[in-house]
């Protein structure tokens, strides 16, 4: 009966089937050789990406903002001070005592150029502060001799001659000691400094201000005690009236920023300026001048506005 009736199956329809059969695995198998090549494991793991889902959404890694340069450790002797007068600029490395030597220089034009006035015929050893005063003079906290013993000297010659003045600046400074950094000296007596290695001490008035553990830090009205100001990433500090300026990183500066921090309050910041060319990673000194605040970075002298 030709319309309803099921037989065997023949021979060619075997054969045609088996055919089907052959060709889908052999498309299966280049398939996957040509998946395998472009895709290569490594260590017995695929390479391939392997696709997410979210609900039908497509998702993607957010593109990462910028990130804040790190700032640089930097080693006692280096330590920069630097400090601008009406009529001569000022700058020091600290040196260490008994191991590197201090250098002072002057400047009468700007910071164009600069006079070596260290005072090595008095066995300087260290400096611990450097304030300008009398519009072409200077005075310093040092380290003297082989004790590394504190002295305030005073310049009335623009550096040529330094003189002990220890009754009108060693008493009234305030400054990390030279022959131990996580100890600050003051008029009423020495107190524990943040942190172990403090650096770039700043006073002025009642304003007292530090880098430790790459963090600024101001001293309370009783100076006894520390408050942060900033996060970290801070490589100086400046006093500019009752203000606290930080120089140290921000993600908007590819260099140094500073940050203003009115009456040294650390809920009063606001951006000073950014020097892009200056290494956030050596050390750095900051002064504030009519102008603006001066940046020493490297071998550069930057005024800074904001």
């Amino acid at each position: 009966m030709a319309g309803g009736r099921t037989g065997t199956p023949t021979v060619a329809q075997w054969s045609a089937v088996a055919l089907v059969v052959v060709l889908a695995i052999a498309v299966g198998a280049v398939a996957y050789l040509a998946y395998d090549r472009a895709n290569p494991t490594v260590d017995g793991q695929s390479a391939a990406p392997v696709p997410t889902f979210s609900l039908g959404v497509e998702t993607s890694s957010p593109t990462p903002t910028a990130t804040a340069p790190e700032v640089g450790t930097v080693a006692r002797a280096d330590e920069r001070f630097l400090s601008v007068g009406a009529a001569a600029w000022w700058r020091a490395t600290a040196g260490a005592c008994g191991d590197t030597e201090p250098l002072v220089e002057r400047s009468d034009d700007a910071g164009q150029t600069w006079v070596d006035v260290t005072g090595r015929y008095r066995d300087i050893a260290a400096v611990a502060s450097l304030d300008a005063f009398a519009d072409t003079e200077a005075e310093m906290v040092v380290g003297v001799g082989e004790d590394c013993g504190t002295q305030g000297w005073r310049t009335f010659t623009q550096g040529v001659f330094w003189e002990p003045y220890d009754d009108l600046v060693l008493s009234a400074a305030r400054y990390i000691s030279p022959t131990d950094p996580a100890v600050v000296e003051q008029p009423a007596g020495p107190i524990d400094a943040p942190c172990a290695e403090a650096r770039g001490l700043r006073a002025s008035g009642e304003t007292v201000a530090l880098v430790c553990d790459a963090q600024a830090w101001v001293l309370d009205a009783t100076g006894t005690s520390w408050t942060p100001i900033s996060a970290a990433g801070v490589g100086a500090v400046a006093i500019d009236g009752a203000d606290v300026v930080v120089a140290g990183a921000a993600p908007d500066c590819e260099g140094v920023a500073l940050t203003r921090y009115a009456d040294a309050d650390p809920g009063s910041s606001s951006p000073a300026g950014c020097a892009p060319g200056a290494d956030l990673t050596g050390a750095l000194a900051i002064t504030p001048t009519a102008d603006g605040i001066v940046l020493w970075s490297g071998d550069t002298l930057t005024t800074v506005t904001g």
